[in-house]
């Protein structure tokens, strides 16, 4: 691999419509991108600092590189914003520093897995990060623009192209990019980094590999047992009815209510979940999941959906709006890593 290069440049005319010429290059994931022109490369590198040819991260498994340059421009296509790149840089690391060949893992797998960035901190507010109502939904710009530099990252660099590398049988909407931020304010816990040992000031990310977020919907229960109740077995049923897993559970802002107002909290929700988020083993030999015939012992081995009750992260975030939590499993590469936010500046 070529530590020290720059990115290649291209002279278009002038009357060319760039959009329409970045796609014609091939370097879109299907919407329109922001043509990475050189001022905008640089205003981004200078924000956090880099040099265009400094080495972010190598893949042995593709043996290749991604600069500053080119992870700035891709941010650039993506519609980021200089504020926006160093969350960008803060995943960049965990994935390399983890497993440089999960760069490449989490994208050609034949499921549906992807990346999901998860924000807490001060960083939310000063990037406007949306923790609140619609929160996993397309609308807001950091959201929907700094996982998106990402996957643009994993196509233009490392050809993670569908049909190519990216061997995704069904694939996933939230390949275009998932992040979002805890909803600090609204949570009856303390945020989610400083569970995991940080301070509350510090700006962490929070990057794993994800399949498709689910929903969880408990309208009519009077009981924070029903809630968990109802997150077990969401998680239990899970599409994918794999098992062993880690978990982040989203809890709605009314469910995070009624649950703190009967006095639970975080470990001793992860222990209720836990606890009943299984299936037995007869049951995923029989739907598939699990090679071989069911046998009369497998009645009664359960399989938990979650390896341990520390697996079930849980944090706040979503709408005033409703009796409604969100759940999503990890899987398949990246397990949940936290990272502090490098936010240096020019």
């Amino acid at each position: 691999m070529v530590a020290n290069r720059r990115a290649r440049t291209y002279e278009v005319e002038e009357t060319n419509d760039l959009t329409e010429e970045c796609y014609r290059r091939g370097w879109t994931d299907g919407l329109p991108v922001v043509p990475p022109t050189a001022d905008r490369i640089a205003e981004m590198l200078d924000y956090v600092g880099l040099a265009p040819d400094h080495v972010i991260g190598e893949v042995p498994v593709r043996r290749r590189s991604l600069t500053a340059e080119q992870a700035a421009a891709n941010a650039v296509m993506a519609g980021c914003l200089p504020a926006y790149f160093p969350v960008v840089l803060a995943t960049l690391e965990v994935l390399f520093q983890y497993d440089p060949n999960c760069v490449h893992h989490a994208s050609c797998t034949t499921n549906c897995a992807t990346l999901g960035i998860m924000v807490n901190g001060p960083i939310r507010h000063r990037i406007g990060l949306n923790c609140t109502n619609d929160m996993l939904s397309p609308g807001n710009r950091a959201n929907s623009t700094i996982g998106r530099a990402v996957r643009l990252m994993m196509i233009n660099v490392f050809e993670q192209r569908p049909g190519l590398l990216d061997q995704g049988c069904m694939g996933s909407l939230a390949k275009h990019g998932v992040c979002f931020g805890e909803d600090e304010e609204g949570s009856p816990w303390s945020p989610f980094h400083v569970s995991r040992g940080f301070k509350l000031e510090d700006s962490t990310v929070t990057v794993a590999t994800i399949q498709d977020p689910e929903m969880v919907c408990n309208r009519y229960g009077l009981t924070a047992e029903s809630v968990m109740d109802a997150v077990a077995e969401v998680i239990a049923s899970h599409g994918m009815a794999t098992f062993g897993h880690q978990w982040i559970w989203i809890v709605g802002y009314w469910h995070a209510q009624m649950l703190s107002s009967q006095g639970w909290g975080r470990p001793a929700m992860q222990q209720y979940v836990w606890e009943r988020a299984w299936r037995t083993q007869a049951h995923l030999k029989r739907i598939g999941a699990v090679i071989g015939e069911a046998a009369p012992e497998d009645e009664t081995i359960r399989v938990y959906a979650a390896g341990s009750p520390e697996d079930i992260f849980i944090m706040a975030g979503g709408g005033d709006s409703g009796s409604y939590s969100e759940v999503i499993m990890i899987y398949n590469g990246v397990p949940a890593i936290t990272n502090i936010i490098n936010e240096t500046s020019g």
